[in-house]
């Protein structure tokens, strides 16, 4: 079976699913899941987004998609559809750009249930932080948020949880933070939580998958696992490190997508051209989903 994982989005829904649609038909195969690593961008309404969310949004105005996804007009609510006949809706675990509050009170109406959709037309769904869900045939542990110091640090519930999990019994472990000394940033510290190095080594699952950082890289091994990083979904058109253009037609980046398959336990980097044509600051999903059946 094949799972497809999907990097940081920060609201650009319409990107991920026209993504995911375009690689099962380039690539000829059936997605049996599509999973995210958190920095969907989930918020119920722009007055509730963080500071970054905002700042970014203003120049992005694909970062405002989720919030379309919410009330969606009629033209968008069909690109949906048409795109969830042919994908799975999406999972995802919260990152450090998310509604808190909002996810976790969704969970607490669906009396504690550790999946619960998050938008009326079941695009996404939120799985919560310690969760351990059949993914496509396969074990799956979930672990959001990141561990830094003085701003946020991982669930300690959820991440004892998967602590009391025994070893070899998770296939996949998907988090949004990365293992400790997996990069380093612009000013040589080193990225990555020492928590999250410590439990995958303890679960030993096959794979882990995580984003938060915008960037890839080579895989790195702890025992048994392997370890990957995504990129960022849809780069900014300019950064304040870079003030040239970075992305100014809004393409789908390569390294934001990985395809595992989950009988043979490869996974690889998504870098097919035709990811650029994942585009734009106004993304037609339905038309994007009606060119792939011509």
């Amino acid at each position: 079976m094949n799972i497809a994982f999907v990097g940081d989005v920060h609201g650009c829904v319409l990107h991920a699913l026209g993504a995911a649609v375009l690689l099962q038909e380039r690539r000829g195969i059936r997605l049996d899941a599509v999973v995210q690593v958190g920095d969907l961008g989930a918020y119920p309404s722009a007055d509730r987004l963080d500071e970054p969310s905002r700042r970014f949004g203003r120049d992005h105005p694909a970062q405002g998609d989720f919030l379309r996804l919410l009330d969606p007009s009629p033209s968008l609510a069909e690109g949906v559809r048409l795109a969830l006949e042919r994908i799975p809706s999406v999972l995802f675990v919260s990152g450090n750009h998310e509604d808190h509050d909002w996810l976790a009170s969704l969970h607490e109406a669906a009396a504690g249930a550790a999946v619960v959709p998050v938008d009326p037309l079941g695009a996404y769904h939120h799985v919560a932080c310690g969760s351990v869900v059949t993914v496509a045939g396969a074990g799956v542990a979930f672990l959001g948020l990141i561990e830094s110091a003085g701003k946020m640090d991982l669930d300690d519930v959820a991440y004892a949880r998967l602590v009391d999990t025994a070893p070899g019994t998770v296939d996949v472990l998907v988090t949004h933070d990365g293992p400790y000394g997996m990069s380093r940033d612009r000013r040589g510290n080193v990225q990555g939580s020492p928590k999250l190095s410590r439990l995958i080594e303890h679960l030993r699952p096959r794979l882990h998958v995580g984003g938060h950082y915008h960037h890839s890289g080579e895989p790195r091994h702890y025992g048994p696992t392997t370890s990957y990083v995504l990129h960022q979904l849809v780069r900014p058109k300019a950064t304040r490190w870079d003030p040239n253009p970075v992305n100014p037609e809004q393409r789908v980046t390569a390294d934001s997508i990985g395809l595992f398959d989950t009988e043979t336990g490869e996974f690889a980097y998504v870098r097919d051209e035709w990811l650029t044509e994942v585009s734009g600051d106004a993304l037609d999903l339905a038309e994007l989903v009606a060119a792939t059946a011509r």
